[in-house]
């Protein structure tokens, strides 16, 4: 394992550059990939196997045993612990594979679209290549190597690229997805072998250092993955393949802002907060620096994106899928509100408690069922899911930061402290922008490519002017100053979010 004379937080921002560097050399594939196959393909292409990876997903997730998080958490793992992680990630995607394939005709009786049985049944194939991937590979987020993990993803990705839009040219329907969707699962297990050295065989013998945490990661995963999808799964109770189309790809890119910034970060974090796991006090720093980077983040990309929808929507996905602003504004705060909680589970496993985490995420489970089920039978609109979806985001970040305030001994005065910087300039933000749209009359890319510097100008000037008449207190502003120093000054260590602030709320 390589070490390094860095703390924490200083570990925890070089490796989010890396994985944030990952996130958009991926997002910026994907977006390539979406703004020719929406022009290629029809709604209904990408409805039909938005169905067929909801089922894959739901069973994916059902069997999801978190083997590789198990690792991470170990101090000091042995040889055994990993054969014992692959010979469980092995029968499991084999198990997985099996399943999808026989229940495949379930997407049928549920969406009543026969083409989901046959595109289910070939995506069953990702299960089984998936449980062969080479577990050496978790070494990478172990050891904090994230350029090699950049390598494996960015490597993957191309590859599915190249094939899905290669088979895009020449099928137009929804196949060319489904290969794509193989053909990255298929070059990642390849590459994992060709990049990292680790062979592994067959064996049982670390199952017991496994297993206990895994089935708490098993009933997280489930709740989390099924949390995720539920609003798909309630459009598919009485829209068609092409209103789901809709829905999947307004939902794609109304989140994809925030969570390719946000997401890298919070993946940084679970090494990280795995070696200071005994230190309570700076557990509870490092939550609260997430915290204050996740709102940052959060409230930025998640208002913007909502403030920009109908021209975002032209722009990006073209005449074939007007209609859709209102869909990305509320999934749009959604995917912010949502990104909030980031950090949460890794703190409570840090702790020794990933069981109050999958409690949490069930309840959070039970209010998505209850809320966008009842909205669809209610109103048949995807409209109201969506909205749904957004109301039940922002009760549970309460619920939840409750939660976290009770292990770590937070309260709201420290939850304000790093919240309330953003909140307030994304509301300048806000004001700009609608006052900008009110004088203009232009509409679609002339007006984006106004908006989106103008929103950002404000954004960032009201960030900065209220941190330095806060007198600079420690927090993300001071951050990226200090990784804008030069290599001798980026030796010192970050400093800590401080759980008070010398200018809060109120």
């Amino acid at each position: 394992m390589s070490s390094s004379g860095a703390g924490p937080g200083r570990q925890m921002l070089r490796g989010s550059a890396w994985m944030i560097a990952l996130r958009w050399s991926l997002r910026l594939l994907g977006v390539i990939s979406t703004f020719i196959l929406v022009h290629l393909l029809r709604p209904e292409d990408f409805g039909v196997v938005a169905m067929a990876m909801l089922f894959v997903g739901l069973v994916e997730a059902l069997a999801d045993t978190g083997e590789r998080l198990a690792l991470l958490r170990l101090p000091a793992p042995e040889r055994r612990h990993y054969d014992t992680a692959w010979t469980l990630q092995l029968g499991v995607g084999v198990t997985v594979a099996a399943a999808i394939f026989l229940l495949a005709p379930l997407t049928a009786a549920y969406f009543h679209d026969s083409r989901a049985i046959l595109a289910t049944r070939c995506l069953s194939l990702r299960a089984l290549l998936g449980g062969l991937e080479n577990i050496g590979s978790v070494d990478f987020r172990r050891d904090l190597r994230f350029g090699s993990l950049f390598n494996l993803n960015l490597q993957a990705k191309a590859v599915s690229l190249i094939v899905t839009l290669g088979l895009a040219l020449i099928l137009r329907n929804y196949w060319a997805l489904i290969a794509g969707i193989i053909a990255s699962q298929a070059a990642l297990t390849a590459l994992s072998y060709v990049l990292h050295p680790y062979r592994p065989r067959l064996c049982w013998s670390g199952g017991k250092e496994l297993f206990g945490f895994s089935a708490w990661t098993l009933l997280r995963t489930t709740a989390l993955y099924v949390a995720g999808q539920v609003d798909q799964f309630a459009v598919g109770s009485f829209a068609n393949a092409a209103a789901m189309g809709r829905y999947a790809v307004a939902a794609d890119v109304a989140a994809s802002p925030t969570a390719e910034i946000n997401e890298p970060m919070v993946a940084v974090l679970y090494p990280v907060m795995s070696r200071i796991s005994g230190d309570p006090a700076a557990l509870r720093r490092l939550y609260l620096r997430v915290l204050a980077w996740s709102a940052l983040i959060c409230t930025a990309t998640g208002t913007g994106v909502a403030l920009v929808a109908a021209d975002y929507a032209a722009v990006i996905l073209g005449r074939n899928w007007q209609g859709l602003e209102g869909l990305i504004q509320w999934l749009a705060i959604a995917a912010a509100l949502t990104g909030l909680s980031s950090g949460a589970d890794t703190t409570f496993d840090s702790l020794g408690q990933p069981q109050r985490s999958a409690r949490l995420h069930w309840l959070r489970l039970g209010l998505l069922t209850v809320s966008t089920m009842a909205a669809a039978l209610w109103w048949h609109s995807l409209i109201a899911v969506a909205a749904a979806r957004m109301l039940v985001a922002l009760g549970f970040l309460v619920v939840l930061l409750l939660a976290i305030g009770r292990v770590t001994a937070l309260g709201w005065r420290d939850y304000g402290a790093v919240l309330w910087r953003p909140l307030a300039a994304a509301m300048v933000m806000s004001a700009a922008i609608a006052g900008f749209d009110h004088i203009t009359t232009w509409s679609g890319l002339p007006r984006l490519a106004i908006s989106v510097p103008l929103g950002a100008a404000f954004y960032i000037g009201t960030l900065l002017g209220l941190w330095r008449a806060c007198g600079k207190p420690a927090g993300p502003e001071g951050d990226l100053l200090n990784l804008l120093k030069s290599p001798l000054t980026r030796k010192a260590a970050v400093p800590a979010v401080p759980v008070t602030t010398e200018c809060e709320p109120g």
